[in-house]
């Protein structure tokens, strides 16, 4: 087309050409968005019925109190309406999931600085927002149906039985922080503050204005998970006892944030811990599934026991998988006077890096998902 027949409107200006307009556009990271958008609804849909992607959802900083945006939320309906089901409580809960996603490329590796177990014992993610007690008091209950005058405090989640799936507690590397490696003239430098702070903090932020604005109910528990979706190399770092360093690739780790605390709380010198996923591209379909098939059976834990949720008090067979037996507490029953013991459960108590018979240098075949992390370096600290 000759210059006299462009129109005004497609007329490039200052030596640009097209093929500059593509080459920004593809450096900018919005393309990459668009491709996890739609990898994201594609992938979900084979799962769940009701899929809403919304790109650009914006949240309020609760710190500057200034309008910002993550990338992507995604908004799942992850309960199935079950007449049989809702009709076991007069008050049926039902579960929706929210993906509060970051996308980021970059050329440099992220660097992740690993540790062989979570901070805490049970983990407390994703993060719950609804009726649903944090905890719940179970009395023991015989088989013929007598009920201890014992309560016993169990956290919910391990009262259905969360960490027996891979999403809630996978056997991968946890984080405690992450950087990203620069090359500065002949030399590599690692930045971290400022690397961890933008990818931590518009994350969790935006879980804390959706935790302030998200439409409850009373028959609704919603669960959050905040992701951030890279295209970039992801490397760990993890010092084993005597010093040696080994460098594992990986396509998935959960990285673990201190919140600072708000207030003095009892026997801990910090706030709460939270969570994040980061995912590298090629592994978001394989993560979907896994998250998937926890989020098929968690609504219908929830759904049949919805009743003993809301009250915060159950009777049970059994510690080991209490959600399997849980029933209300018949009406007039009592505590003894002598007070309550506390249940810990020591089942979830450490994640090992390494297989029970392997070691660091092969992460093959971990929790029978086919995750391969291969060790980059096994002469050490080079």
């Amino acid at each position: 087309m000759s210059e006299n027949r462009i129109p005004d409107f497609a007329k490039l200006n200052n030596g640009m050409t097209p093929a500059d307009l593509k080459d920004a556009i593809g450096r900018s990271g919005y393309p990459f968005q668009a491709t996890t958008a739609a990898i994201l609804r594609s992938r979900l849909e084979r799962h769940f019925r009701h899929v809403n992607i919304q790109e650009e959802w914006e949240y309020i900083d609760s710190e500057t109190q200034q309008a910002r945006s993550v990338d992507i939320l995604a908004d799942l309906t992850v309960s199935d309406y079950d007449p049989q089901r809702a009709r076991m409580s007069d008050f049926p809960l039902f579960s929706r999931l929210n993906l509060v996603v970051e996308c980021k490329q970059s050329e440099n590796p992220y660097i992740f600085f690993l540790r062989s177990s979570p901070p805490e014992g049970a983990p407390t993610f994703p993060e719950m927002l609804g009726p649903i007690k944090e905890q719940i008091k179970i009395f023991e209950r015989s088989r013929e149906g007598n009920i201890s005058d014992y309560g016993t405090i169990v956290d919910v989640r391990e009262a259905l039985g969360f960490y027996e799936f891979d999403f809630v507690l996978p056997r991968l590397p946890y984080a405690i922080s992450l950087a990203k490696v620069l090359r500065n003239k002949s030399k590599l430098e690692v930045t971290g503050e400022e690397t961890y702070r933008a990818l931590t903090y518009p994350l969790l932020k935006a879980v804390d204005h959706l935790r302030r604005v998200a439409f409850l109910g009373s028959h609704q528990e919603r669960f959050i998970v905040p992701v951030a979706i890279v295209r970039a190399p992801m490397i760990g770092s993890l010092f084993t006892e005597d010093g040696r360093q080994n460098l594992i690739a990986m396509p998935w780790v959960r990285v673990s944030r201190l919140e600072p605390a708000r207030a003095a709380a009892a026997g801990r010198m910090g706030g709460p811990v939270r969570y994040f996923d980061v995912v590298h591209e090629s592994y978001l379909n394989t993560y979907v599934d896994i998250l998937a098939a926890a989020f098929k059976e968690i609504p219908r834990r929830i759904m049949d026991n919805s009743s003993v949720l809301r009250a915060g008090l159950a009777s049970s067979e059994s510690f080991s998988r209490p959600y399997e037996s849980l029933e209300s507490l018949p009406e007039g029953h009592e505590e003894a006077e002598e007070g309550f013991s506390r249940y810990v459960s020591a089942r979830y108590s450490e994640v090992l890096l390494e297989n029970e018979v392997g070691d660091l240098d092969s992460m093959e075949g971990v929790n029978n998902v086919d995750w391969v992390f291969p060790s980059l370096h096994s002469g050490g600290n080079e």
